[in-house]
């Protein structure tokens, strides 16, 4: 009953000559088969995808908050460790204070 879609949708992909559509199958495939999505009832699926979608949305957002702002500290701190320039330290510890404060 449930396998029914799933294997028409797997008879379609092994039709089909894109080799774009077997890929996408077979991550199809990978991701249900790892997180035990294909013996799982329809709400559950369902409820299961939202909460990896919400993780990494917050992920995304976390990355495209905090990775500029720590990029240009780690590279101010390289500059620092690499060619001793004192007026690298001390921008890169008020850069390090600015960007905790904007958290």
């Amino acid at each position: 009953m449930f396998a029914e879609p799933l294997l028409r949708a797997q008879e379609r992909a092994m039709k089909s000559k894109s080799p774009v559509r077997k890929f996408l199958w077979r991550k199809r495939v990978w991701f249900e088969s790892t997180f035990a999505l294909s013996v799982m009832e329809p709400w559950e699926r369902t409820m299961v995808l939202i909460f990896f979608f919400i993780i990494w949305a917050l992920t995304a957002i976390a990355a495209y908050r905090a990775l500029p702002g720590t990029l240009h500290f780690w590279t101010k701190r390289m500059d620092f460790y690499l060619h001793g320039n004192e007026t690298a330290r001390l921008s890169s510890f008020a850069d390090m204070s600015i960007a905790h404060s904007s958290l």
